[in-house]
């Protein structure tokens, strides 16, 4: 008879924990099933801002979120909102939050334009990545390095080694005296610059250390009032500078090793 009876308790017990385990999780479903839809009709967009845009405009960037006011608060995910964000070049990250108090906070990072590209008679902003940001309307003037004439689809590793060129001369803030920079080439060991109309054979990598002997050599011909029409800092022991033909008589050329000594070839 006793154990009948513990058996029996035991049992309650075992049904108790059951209903305490099951129907709590149960309860909270069908609330959010039935609760849940009726709060996101409830809620509506009373305010969007938008933060960290420097280019392109606060009514620009909500009519790519595809959200305005008024509107249900979570009728477009946060997903869908950055994968739209994301359509314009311009935008190299972004991040949503919604409030219950109906504000979306949108946060986006733009892309800095650090060089124009020039193609085909047409001129495009890039960033430091080559990502084409976009055609430069007629009349624009920035003083910002130019690729010209080397093309991202059908010359792809050149264009990337003279992105990689043009974002060190952004980081150094190489800039010319006239407004005047060019970067050329057909294949990535070709790559030169054009500063102040001197041509200047760079070739690949290495940049950091190419710019500070090109400082150098920069300084000499100033001081030395010379007319220079190329300057080679492809090779590591030395600096070639060719005068222009007035001043180098047959066209003769000077190697220049950086600690300041010049000799004839």
């Amino acid at each position: 008879m006793a154990r009948r009876n513990i058996r029996a308790l035991q049992r309650r017990k075992e049904k108790k924990r059951f209903y305490y385990l099951i129907i709590p999780p149960l309860l909270a479903a069908v609330l959010c099933l039935t609760v849940f839809p009726l709060i996101r009709r409830l809620l509506h967009v009373t305010e969007i801002v938008v933060q960290g845009n420097h280019h392109l405009k606060n009514e620009e960037l909500i009519a790519l979120c595809k959200i305005r006011k008024n509107s249900e608060l979570f009728g477009v995910s946060d997903r869908d909102i950055y994968r739209n964000l994301k359509q314009s070049p311009w935008i190299k990250d972004a991040a949503v939050r919604k409030e219950l108090s109906g504000v979306v906070l949108i946060k986006v990072t733009e892309r800095l334009p650090i060089a124009l590209l020039s193609l085909a008679d047409k001129t495009f902003l890039i960033d430091n990545e080559g990502i084409v940001l976009e055609q430069m309307k007629e009349g624009s003037v920035l003083l910002l390095p130019i690729i010209k004439g080397i093309d991202p689809v059908k010359n792809g590793e050149t264009y990337a080694e003279a992105v990689r060129f043009v974002g060190v001369l952004y980081d150094k803030r190489v800039v010319s005296y006239n407004g005047d920079v060019e970067i050329t080439g057909q294949k990535p060991e070709d790559i030169a610059l054009k500063i102040d109309k001197i041509l200047i054979k760079v070739g690949m990598g290495d940049f950091e250390k190419k710019l500070g002997r090109l400082a150098f050599v920069r300084d000499e011909i100033e001081r030395r009032n010379m007319t220079v029409e190329y300057i080679d800092l492809r090779f590591a022991d030395k600096i070639i500078v060719k005068p222009a033909p007035q001043e180098a008589g047959v066209g003769g050329t000077t190697e220049a090793a950086h600690n300041g000594k010049k000799k004839k070839d």
